[in-house]
């Protein structure tokens, strides 16, 4: 069975939980909380050398890094959510790796200083956290313009693209953002969210933080 090696809050871990879903593939999740420092122990950094989640087990074969993961599992299992075609899927990997470079970065920036700080007792950067909202308003505006030619981010179908944007933008309300600037992505959202690859892992962001900040206390 897949262990996949991850934490809640992660949205890198939970892109892979949407595909897993998604996929339907049996798989036991290992919670591996980085804050509480499980992700520096001798057995996960053989898994993860860099000490981040997510990182998965397939009997016996180590990967880490929530976009190869994701391309792995629809390889060995033959899925199109990332087709095999060489210009459908780069057309895949352009919007995959825009998702998580450019709009993947401002999230990081802004998650870090709103909720990961507080759990940490660590100082709020003022000057990063004004810099990750200036990310996401430049680079979700491009992603929304795209959404408004297509039903899903890469083309009319779903793809690991989706995965990776839903996961990414998944803590909006936790991180104030304001969806209605961005109508295309957030009807898009709000009917993914729907979906029973998404309340499987959970209902809300939001939620679930508030849930895992009050077992935390």
């Amino acid at each position: 069975m897949i262990k996949l090696y991850g934490f809640a809050p992660s949205f890198p871990v939970n892109r892979v939980r949407l595909c897993l879903n998604a996929m339907e593939l049996e798989y036991k999740f290992e919670i591996t909380n980085p804050l509480a420092g499980e992700c520096q122990t001798e057995e996960f950094l053989k898994l993860s050398p860099a000490g981040k989640v997510p990182a998965i087990d397939d009997d016996g074969f180590a990967l880490f890094e929530s976009n190869v993961i994701m391309k792995y599992l629809c390889r060995k299992h033959k899925s199109d959510f990332y087709p095999g075609d060489i210009t459908a899927q780069a057309n895949v990997d352009k919007w995959v790796d825009f998702t998580t470079i450019h709009l993947g970065n401002g999230i990081a920036k802004v998650l870090f200083n709103k909720v990961v700080a507080g759990m940490i007792d660590a100082d709020i950067d003022e000057q990063s956290l004004k810099d990750g909202y200036a990310f996401i308003e430049r680079f979700l505006s491009v992603i929304d313009k795209q959404l408004g030619t297509s039903t899903f981010l890469a083309s009319n179908s779903m793809t690991i693209a989706d995965f990776c944007l839903l996961g990414t933008i998944d803590p909006a309300e936790v991180l104030e953002i304001d969806m209605a600037q961005y109508p295309h992505v957030d009807a898009w959202r709000n009917k993914l969210m729907q979906e029973s690859f998404y309340k499987k892992m959970h209902n809300s962001y939001g939620e679930m933080l508030e849930k895992m900040t009050a077992e935390m206390a």
